[in-house]
C-alpha cells in the first residue's frame, strides 16, 4: 500500500490518474534528492483522481467558442449563472487577493486585457495580473469557480471525498494536496477524525482565503489546538507570489502548521515545481525517516 497519496488541484478534467503520476512521481523524487543530497529511494506513492467529475456536459454551454482566454473563462463564467454564481460574488473572491492599492495601480496603467467583461471586474482582474504576474486572474478564476462547486454541490462534494476514501490506505503515513486538492484533503481529515496521518502536507494552498473559508463546513477545524486531531504535523509549501493562496500562511489560522516559502518563478502555482523543492522534499524525508522502523 502507498505510504504517500497525493490529490490533485484544478483544471485536470482532460488528464487522468496514471498521467498525473508520471509528472508527481519524478517531481516528488527530485524534491527528496534535494532534500537529502544524493540520489534516494522514492516511498510507495499513489494519487486520488477526481477531474473528471468537473466534466460538465456539452449542453450547458461549456462547448461555446471564443476568441481567446477571456472568453472562454472569465465571460462564460459571468454569462452562465445557472450554478447560481453572480458578478459580486466574483469581485469578492477576487479582492481577497488584492487590495484598494493594487486596484488603484491597474487603473492608472494603460488598459490590456479582459476587454469583454464588465469595467468592474476588468479592474480587478488586471490588479490581480499586476500583482501576480500574466495569466493570475484566469486560474484565479478557474479555482475560485472548482472550490466553489465542491464546496457548494453536496452531491459532487460526496462523490470526491467517496474518491478520496476509496484511495487513502489505513496505513498511509503522508497525505499531500494540491490547491482544491488540499482542501479536498482537509475534508479528509476532518471527516476522519479518528484516522493518524504523520504528516498533512499542502501545497499552492487556499485555505487561507476567505472565499473558500466562508464555504467550509467547518474553517476553523483543528484551530484551537494548532492542528486538527490525528494530525502529527502539517506542512504548507506556498509561492507567495502564487495567487491561490494569496500569500496567506495557514500558521495565521492554524497555529503549529509549519509554513515553507519558495519560489516557482514564472509558473507558481505548478505543482511540479512546489514537488521538486527542496523545502518539500525535507518534509516528506522527515517524518518517513522518523517513522521507519
Amino acid at each position: 500500500m502507498a505510504a504517500v497519496v497525493g490529490i490533485h488541484g484544478i483544471g485536470k478534467e482532460q488528464l487522468g490518474r496514471r498521467q498525473m503520476l508520471t509528472e508527481w512521481g519524478p517531481a516528488l523524487g527530485d524534491g527528496l534528492e534535494r532534500a537529502a543530497g544524493g540520489p534516494v529511494a522514492v516511498p510507495a506513492f499513489d494519487l486520488v483522481y477526481y477531474a473528471d467529475l468537473f466534466l460538465r456536459k456539452p449542453s450547458d454551454g461549456s462547448a461555446r467558442k471564443g476568441s481567446g482566454p477571456d472568453t472562454e473563462v472569465i465571460t462564460s463564467w459571468l454569462t452562465d449563472l445557472s450554478d447560481g454564481t453572480t458578478q459580486e460574488e466574483l469581485l469578492d473572491a477576487l479582492s481577497d487577493i488584492v487590495d484598494a492599492q493594487d486596484i488603484a495601480d491597474a487603473e492608472a496603467a494603460p488598459a490590456k486585457g479582459y476587454t469583454r467583461v464588465p469595467t468592474s471586474v476588468q479592474r480587478v482582474l488586471r490588479a490581480v495580473d499586476r500583482r501576480y504576474g500574466p495569466g493570475a486572474a484566469l486560474l484565479y478564476v478557474g479555482a475560485f469557480r472548482q472550490v466553489r462547486r465542491y464546496l457548494g454541490d453536496p452531491a459532487l462534494k460526496q462523490e470526491v471525498d467517496d474518491r478520496v476514501d476509496a484511495a487513502v490506505p489505513e496505513d498511509c503515513r503522508v497525505l499531500m494536496g494540491h490547491s482544491l486538492g488540499s482542501v479536498v484533503a482537509f475534508e479528509y481529515v476532518r471527516r476522519h477524525r479518528r484516522r493518524r496521518l504523520d504528516l498533512l502536507l499542502t501545497m499552492g494552498s487556499p485555505l487561507g482565503l476567505r472565499m473558500v473559508r466562508s464555504r467550509m463546513p467547518n474553517p476553523r477545524y483543528g484551530a484551537v489546538h494548532g492542528l486538527p486531531v490525528g494530525v502529527r504535523s502539517w506542512v504548507n509549501v506556498l509561492d507567495p507570489r502564487d495567487p491561490v493562496t494569496g500569500g496567506r500562511h495557514l500558521a495565521d489560522r492554524w497555529p503549529k502548521v509549519d509554513d515553507r516559502q519558495v519560489d516557482n518563478q514564472a509558473d507558481a502555482h505548478s505543482v511540479t515545481r512546489y514537488l521538486g523543492k527542496r523545502e518539500t522534499g525535507a518534509a516528506v524525508r522527515e517524518v518517513l525517516a522518523a517513522t521507519t522502523p
